[in-house]
């Protein structure tokens, strides 16, 4: 694993909010004296999007590109096809779309690939999933991920954010492809597991262990999938890899990216300095190194 820092000039942090005073008071009391209820309000919380249709992030099929929909677990997802050249999935995370990826996907249709990006469902542009408009699961990521690759095919490459890497990763591994032959773009990577469920919570309102012990049965239960299968830690992955974090990432902190580039033979690590989250979206070095981590053997 090699690894490279990269400042953004800037002192921004994270865009995740941190809960209020008193409600981070209320979890530090609850663990001592009601975990239980506790661990039920914040299952619910952890599977609600962060916004409802009528708010949602969406983005806008970009000019020369060609629309289309598919059908995943009785919805329709909306994505577009642009550009000519090695074919290039992107990939959004939990409440994101494809606009996430507006100045990525410029750059690397300028510069000779290929993209296709897609909204989950209840996401973007897409219909509402089986849990309806205002609550889904990663499963629900991982299943229009593996749609998508079923009618595309086999990708040169993919670039996910957050979710959206363990998605990506997931959804085509359910398809039995091939990673190694897959070069991976992974900005800011959710590691899934107990790890990512437990930090990506904290990061909002304090969660101890009496807690988690009961929040992560409940969650298993509701998605139908245990916490470790749900991980990118422990996956024998040999893609070419370059995992970008920034050090200042609240929900998915920066040591999800470490660990990842660490456990993946042929990854490389790109920390970055006052990104936060989201703004790594909008870098142009972190777009740059993106294209030219792509071209390395395109």
């Amino acid at each position: 694993m090699a690894s490279t820092t990269q400042s953004s000039g800037s002192s921004n942090k994270s865009t995740t909010v941190r809960a209020p005073w008193y409600l981070r008071s209320a979890f530090t009391a609850a663990e001592r004296v009601a975990p239980g209820p506790a661990a039920k309000f914040l299952c619910e919380m952890w599977f609600r999007l962060p916004a409802g249709p009528d708010k949602r992030l969406r983005g806008e099929a970009p000019a020369g590109s060609s629309v289309f929909e598919l059908e995943c677990l009785g919805t329709t997802v909306w994505g577009y096809d642009w550009g000519e050249g090695p074919l290039v999935y992107l990939v959004h995370g939990w409440g994101g779309s494809t606009g996430d990826f507006k100045f990525i996907a410029a750059n690397l249709v300028a510069s000779g690939f290929r993209v296709v990006a897609f909204d989950a469902p209840s996401h973007g542009n897409s219909g509402a999933g089986p849990w309806g408009d205002r609550h889904a699961n990663g499963m629900h990521l991982v299943d229009a991920m593996s749609a998508v690759h079923e009618k595309f095919g086999t990708p040169y490459a993919v670039v996910g954010h957050s979710m959206g890497c363990l998605s990506a990763v997931h959804g085509m591994l359910a398809n039995g492809e091939d990673l190694a032959a897959v070069r991976l773009a992974m900005l800011a990577p959710f590691i899934g597991g107990k790890e990512g469920f437990r930090d990506t919570i904290g990061a909002i309102v304090p969660v101890g262990p009496r807690i988690m012990d009961r929040l992560a049965p409940l969650g298993e239960a509701k998605a139908g999938v245990k916490l470790d299968d749900f991980s990118l830690r422990g996956l024998e992955v040999q893609s070419p890899a370059l995992v970008v974090h920034d050090r200042r990432d609240r929900p998915n902190p920066f040591r999800h990216g470490e660990a990842v580039a660490a456990a993946w033979p042929n990854a490389e690590l790109l920390a970055t300095e006052g990104l936060g989250h989201r703004k790594i979206l909008v870098s142009p070095a972190v777009s740059s190194a993106v294209t030219q981590f792509l071209k390395q053997q395109s």
